[in-house]
């Protein structure tokens, strides 16, 4: 499950999930929404990648810029995420494999451009049972 909130300019994104993966997911979910309406992305098309970071803040930042430099340079607009998290001695690893295809004006319904995930208000934490993330998007 995602959800927006408002920001001056940019928009806000809160994803919550049972798992930290899940959560990750519900916010790759949510930055492809604002671009497109995911429920017409077919699952034509896949990327792998790999990041990491210190923190599960500098993990999702560098995960969700990863998506937005595909949707950029490949033209790809993304609707569904296989995640894995594991953490080791230096922080985070996040392995994905992301299903989509290429962007398709008609089909699509393109929405707002999104140029950055930045880190201001950025939040990864777990209440209870549910992770719950927020980021802001730069418009």
């Amino acid at each position: 499950m995602f959800e927006y909130f408002e920001t001056t300019a940019d928009m806000g994104v809160i994803a919550k999930g049972k798992s930290l993966e899940d959560a990750f997911k519900e916010a790759a979910k949510g930055l492809f929404h604002i671009m497109v309406d995911i429920d017409k992305v077919d699952k034509k098309e896949k990327i792998e990648f790999e990041v990491s970071g210190e923190n599960l803040e500098e993990l999702l930042y560098n995960f969700l810029n990863e998506l937005i430099f595909y949707s950029d340079v490949e033209n790809l607009v993304f609707s569904d995420f296989n995640i894995k998290i594991e953490k080791d001695n230096n922080g985070y690893k996040l392995k994905c494999i992301a299903y989509g295809e290429k962007i398709n004006k008609e089909k699509h319904n393109i929405k707002e451009e999104v140029k950055a995930v930045t880190y201001h208000k950025m939040e990864v934490k777990k209440e209870e049972d549910m992770w719950i993330i927020k980021y802001i998007v730069d418009l």
